[in-house]
């Protein structure tokens, strides 16, 4: 089931940032939400402004900010969709993307947030996720000022072609925080990363 993050390390290249990479817009920090027989599964193509949802959910819900102290990362988190070819519409460089039609940190089902692990040459926000271990913590700050603090329970490197979409996008069961990134080896072809490096956390009560 789970892979720990021993057996996957050694696989995750991403630290050494591929000159192929130089200027590209990476199609690899794009994360594949469509799963092979799994039509469920399959995000739909919806506007990515919060307002625009019917229903108008709470902007108060919405993360604002992560903040992961043993990879030193504090990054912003903007609400996002997905794109014309119904992939993750992941933000520029530094930024981190909530798939907003996913659960809001705390409620349950699935919390989805991705990033880049490079962008145009350059680390991107998730840079170091692979270097996560299980059982160190992370911060969510939502809208309202709120914090939510998160342990790290998985860390997995997952071909692309393998990625788990039912359950990263699931939306019941347990209150759960999925982080994706691009990881293993470089494809200079098509200019990707092989795979995502995939970091589960469950909320800490408090």
């Amino acid at each position: 089931m789970a892979i720990s993050l021993a057996l996957v390390g050694a696989a995750v290249t991403a630290h050494e940032i591929p000159a192929e990479a130089e200027g590209a817009t990476l199609a690899s920090a794009v994360v594949p939400v469509r799963s092979a027989g799994a039509a469920e599964a399959q995000v739909p193509l919806r506007s990515a402004l919060l307002g625009s949802q019917t229903g108008g959910r709470d902007a108060s819900a919405a993360p604002v900010a992560v903040r992961i102290p043993d990879i030193g990362l504090e990054a912003s988190v903007l609400s996002v969709g997905v794109d014309e070819d119904n992939q993750f519409a992941v933000p520029a460089a530094d930024t981190v993307g909530w798939y907003e039609h996913s659960a809001p940190p705390g409620a349950d089902g699935s919390t989805v947030l991705a990033a880049h692990v490079d962008y145009r040459g350059n680390p991107g926000a998730f840079f170091n996720l692979a270097d996560l271990q299980l059982g160190e913590t992370l911060e969510v700050e939502m809208a309202d000022g709120s914090v939510l603090r998160y342990r790290v329970t998985d860390n997995i490197l997952y071909d692309k072609q393998a990625l788990p979409a039912q359950e990263l996008f699931r939306k019941s069961g347990a209150p759960v925080l999925q982080l994706i990134t691009c990881g293993g080896t470089f494809d200079p072809v098509r200019r990707s990363y092989r795979g995502n490096v995939v970091v589960t956390a469950e909320p800490v009560d408090v």
